[in-house]
C-alpha cells in the first residue's frame, strides 16, 4: 500500500533579502538543491513568477523553504540556476527553465532534468512528478493545489503543504535514478541531454522563424508566406515588448487571412475578421509596409526533392520501427535518440546521396550511433535486413538477420 504524502505545519515563506541571502549561502555548502516555480500564464507572453520553492540538504530529510517573488527579488536563485558548480534539480524543467531566461537572462549550468532521467533509466517517458515519486518511493501525493491560484495572498496552508512537497522528494528520486543509470553507463547520456535541453530551453525562438509556428501556414502559397513571414515576426516583437500572448495582438487565422488578401490600404486591412479599428488606426502604415515586403520575397517551406524519394515515407516508418525496437530494449525513450525530422532527413541522404559523405546528425554520433545508428546504416545499405517476430515479447520487435548471400 503507498504512503501519504507529509505535510509541515511549519511552512517558512521567505520575503526579505536577509533571509534569502542565507539560503543561498547554504545551498553554495550544498552544492546542490531542488527547484520548482509557481507561476500564472494566463494573460502573459512570459509567465508571471508567483513562488519559488527549494530544497536541500539529505535528500531523505532536506530543508524546504518557500520564496516569495512579489516581495524579494529571487536574482540570487537564478544565479545559482547558472553555476556550474552547483546541481540544479528540477522536474520537466522547460517551462521553469524559460520563465527564469525571460525574467534574468539565465541559462542553466548544470541542471539535472529528472523527467529527462527518467526516461533513460527505464521509467515511463515523460513520466510526471506524482508518478515518479510513487514508483520510487511508494508514496502518493495530493494533486488537489496544482491549479490553484498562486498570485492570491494570503496563500493558503493547503497550497503552501503543496508546494513543499514539489521539491520535498526531487533529491531523493534523482539519487535513485543516478544509482540506475551508473549501473547501466548512462550517466554522461542524461548528462548531455540536460546540458543541451537547458540551453535550448533557455532561448527563445528568433521572431523572423516564428511564422513557422503559425496555425495553417503550410496552406499558403509562396508569395503568401513571404507576407506571413514578416506579420508574424511583427506580432511576436510586439507581443513580447506588452507581455501579452501572441493572440491578443493578431490570432492567427487572421494573420493567415490576411496574407491571403495582402490588402493594400487601410480600409482593406479593415474588412478583414479580427482586425480591430484600433489596431488598424495605430499600425495599419506599418502593417501595409511589411506586407509590400514580404510580398517581394516569397518563400517555400521545403526542398522539392526528386522522384526517387516517392518511398520515403515508407523507409522512414521502418527507421523509425527499428529504433523504437532498440530503445525499448535499452530502456531508453526513442524521442532522445531521434526525431522525425532526423529520421526523415537520413532517409532523404539515403536516396538522393552518393554517400560521400554522412548527413550531421545525432542520431549518428556517440552514443546515439552505438545503440541503433550503426543498426539503421547496416539496414539502409543492405548489409542486414530485418524481418517481423510475432514471438517476440513486444509484439513488435524485428528480428535482425542476415541477408541471403547464396
Amino acid at each position: 500500500m503507498p504512503t501519504y504524502e507529509q505535510s509541515n505545519e511549519n511552512v517558512e515563506l521567505i520575503a526579505d533579502t536577509d533571509r534569502l541571502a542565507w539560503v543561498v549561502e547554504s545551498i553554495h555548502s550544498s552544492n546542490s538543491f531542488g527547484l520548482d516555480l509557481e507561476f500564472i500564464t494566463e494573460g502573459y507572453y512570459s509567465p508571471k513568477l508567483a513562488l519559488v520553492q527549494v530544497a536541500w540538504g539529505h535528500p531523505k530529510s532536506p530543508t524546504i523553504v518557500i520564496i516569495d517573488p512579489f516581495e524579494v527579488d529571487i536574482g540570487p536563485i537564478a544565479d545559482l540556476v547558472a553555476d556550474p558548480q552547483i546541481e540544479t534539480i528540477i522536474h520537466a524543467a522547460q517551462a521553469d527553465l524559460q520563465v527564469l531566461a525571460d525574467t534574468y537572462e539565465t541559462v542553466g549550468q548544470n541542471v539535472i532534468d529528472t523527467q529527462i532521467a527518467a526516461a533513460f533509466a527505464g521509467y515511463q517517458d515523460q513520466i510526471g512528478y506524482a508518478s515518479l515519486v510513487e514508483k520510487i518511493h511508494g508514496t502518493k501525493l495530493s494533486k488537489a493545489s496544482q491549479f490553484s491560484d498562486w498570485e492570491q495572498r494570503p496563500l493558503a496552508t493547503r497550497q503552501l503543504h503543496y508546494a513543499q512537497n514539489d521539491v520535498r522528494y526531487l533529491s531523493s528520486c534523482w539519487a535513485v535514478i543516478k544509482k540506475r543509470l551508473q549501473q547501466t553507463n548512462r550517466l554522461s547520456f542524461v548528462a548531455s541531454e540536460c546540458e543541451h535541453y537547458a540551453e535550448v530551453w533557455s532561448q527563445r525562438p528568433a521572431p523572423e522563424e516564428m511564422y513557422l509556428k503559425v496555425e495553417k501556414m503550410k496552406s499558403l502559397r509562396p508569395k503568401e508566406l513571404g507576407v506571413l513571414k514578416y506579420l508574424a515576426d511583427w506580432r511576436e516583437r510586439r507581443a513580447r515588448t506588452l507581455n501579452v500572448p501572441r493572440t491578443r495582438v493578431i490570432s492567427d487565422r487572421t494573420l493567415i487571412e490576411i496574407a491571403r488578401a495582402m490588402p493594400d490600404t487601410p480600409s482593406d486591412l479593415e474588412v478583414i475578421r479580427g482586425m480591430g479599428k484600433s489596431v488598424v488606426t495605430k499600425f495599419s502604415e506599418e502593417l501595409l509596409r511589411l506586407i509590400d515586403i514580404g510580398k517581394e520575397q516569397p518563400l517555400r517551406l521545403t526542398e522539392q526533392y526528386s522522384s526517387k524519394t516517392q518511398h520515403a515515407p515508407a523507409l522512414s516508418s521502418i527507421v523509425s520501427a527499428i529504433i523504437g525496437v532498440e530503445c525499448k530494449k535499452a530502456g531508453i525513450a526513442a524521442r532522445f535518440v531521434a526525431t522525425r525530422k532526423d529520421i526523415d532527413k537520413l532517409i532523404h541522404w539515403y536516396l538522393l546521396n552518393d554517400y560521400a559523405e554522412e548527413p550531421d546528425l545525432k542520431l549518428l554520433q556517440g552514443w546515439r550511433r552505438e545503440l541503433v545508428g550503426e543498426l539503421v546504416l547496416d539496414w539502409l545499405t543492405g548489409r542486414i535486413s530485418i524481418s517481423a517476430n510475432p514471438e517476440s515479447s513486444s509484439g513488435i520487435t524485428l528480428d535482425i538477420k542476415e541477408p541471403d548471400v547464396s
